[in-house]
């Protein structure tokens, strides 16, 4: 019989498992990349796959999550084929070969987080508790991870970055076993549902501006340990950038019920991004590696804030038997769309504008979304799940 109190741990530790490995995975593989001679624009081009993969995929994931309530199947069937998959990426260095095992990783990553922070949400509404302060084992786990792999993956190891990112995504799918059964009944209606979603005007416009500010992330996600051998830094101290970043993530991530409740999921998000564009625009600026890992404190608020705020924004406005569906759509249009145009953008024009240049220019883009986000989504009193089934045309009880 599975205990209610497994809940919130089995989430904490898939969190956990799956950014300790993500820690190496999402910071140094560009610079395996890099090692076995390939391009920016071949680079960019893999970073975006992930995103792409995800914006083809994840609808599915949530309409099979919704529909026939396959949740915790679909996480642990996402987690045990990333496992696999991720070493074999040691295989080769052909880039032909590279890129359609980058596409098979990306698929079975594709509806891992967004199902996770489904079925995060869904606990919380009905037992109590944060979202941030489950989701803070992630952020800790990234922080672990980055100290653990800088050292690792020093003097010419870089290649462990897989092995390292399958094992740790093998224990997240053992924690998997014990997560939360999804409790929201299916419904057959899904796609007239996520239908009426996409008509509902103010929740498009809320999508395209975050994809524009979450996808100028790519600019770090992708090139920041480049940026970072670049002015100067080993492998050892971007390890330590980035368990920065992560630490930083710490009290935001905890204490991000109190933050909403004071400012307001629009303020919060307008925040996150604006600190985004702040920091963005530092790395393009300085050219020493010292004073770039100031603007790691910042990280936080960057991405932090603003993704409590952006997955808060969605639950708060789709009715609860699409919260699934609607947690998909935000990451397609965030870390899918957003992310995919910014690892082209970006990885394009690298060899124009230079690993600064590419930096000045997502910044630039970064406040453009804080300004569309400020002048055109509504803000004011946040709607409950009720009112926000009004606004999209739906009720609690449709089927």
């Amino acid at each position: 019989m599975r205990l209610v109190g497994n809940g919130p741990w089995s989430m904490r530790l898939v969190y956990f498992c799956y950014f300790f490995g993500s820690a190496s995975y999402i910071t140094f593989a560009v610079l395996y990349w890099r090692s076995i001679h390939l391009s920016g624009a071949q680079i960019g081009l893999i970073a975006s796959i992930g995103p792409l993969a995800g914006l083809a995929m994840q609808p599915a994931w949530g309409f099979l999550s919704d529909r026939y309530r396959l949740r915790t199947r679909l996480l642990g069937a996402g987690l045990l084929t990333s496992a696999l998959v991720a070493p074999a990426l040691l295989l080769s260095h052909r880039f032909v070969l590279i890129v359609l095992l980058v596409v098979a990783l990306a698929i079975a990553l594709s509806p891992i987080i967004p199902l996770a922070d489904a079925t995060t949400l869904e606990w919380v509404q009905r037992h109590g508790g944060t979202y941030g302060g489950i989701r803070v084992f992630g952020s800790l786990a990234f922080v672990v991870g980055s100290l653990v792999a800088g050292p690792l993956l020093g003097g010419g190891r870089i290649a462990l970055v897989f092995p390292f990112f399958g094992g740790a995504l093998a224990l997240a799918f053992l924690a998997a076993l014990a997560a939360p059964r999804q409790e929201t009944p299916g419904h057959a209606r899904h796609v007239e549902g996520m239908g009426s979603l996409l008509r509902q005007r103010r929740l498009l416009l809320f999508l395209v501006l975050a994809g524009i500010g979450f996808g100028t992330a790519a600019s770090y996600n992708t090139f920041f340990a480049l940026y970072m051998h670049d002015v100067g830094a080993g492998t050892g101290i971007i390890g330590i950038a980035a368990a920065m970043a992560s630490s930083s993530e710490l009290p935001v991530m905890a204490f991000s019920g109190r933050l909403i409740a004071r400012l307001g999921v629009k303020r919060l998000l307008m925040i996150g991004l604006g600190a985004g564009a702040a920091r963005w625009l530092w790395y393009g600026l300085v050219h020493d590696y010292r004073l770039a890992l100031i603007a790691q404190v910042f990280h936080g608020l960057s991405f932090a804030a603003s993704y409590v705020a952006g997955i808060t924004y969605m639950d708060l406005h789709v009715p609860s038997h699409l919260r699934s569906t609607g947690q998909t759509l935000f990451y397609a249009s965030t870390f899918g769309i957003g992310t995919i145009a910014g690892a082209n953008l970006f990885g394009s024009l690298l060899s124009t504008l230079g690993i600064h240049g590419i930096y000045i220019l997502a910044g630039a883009l970064a406040t453009v979304s804080v300004a569309g986000i400020g002048v055109f989504v509504p803000g004011g009193q946040e709607p409950s799940h009720e009112e926000g089934l009004a606004d999209a045309g739906l009720s609690r009880g449709a089927s």
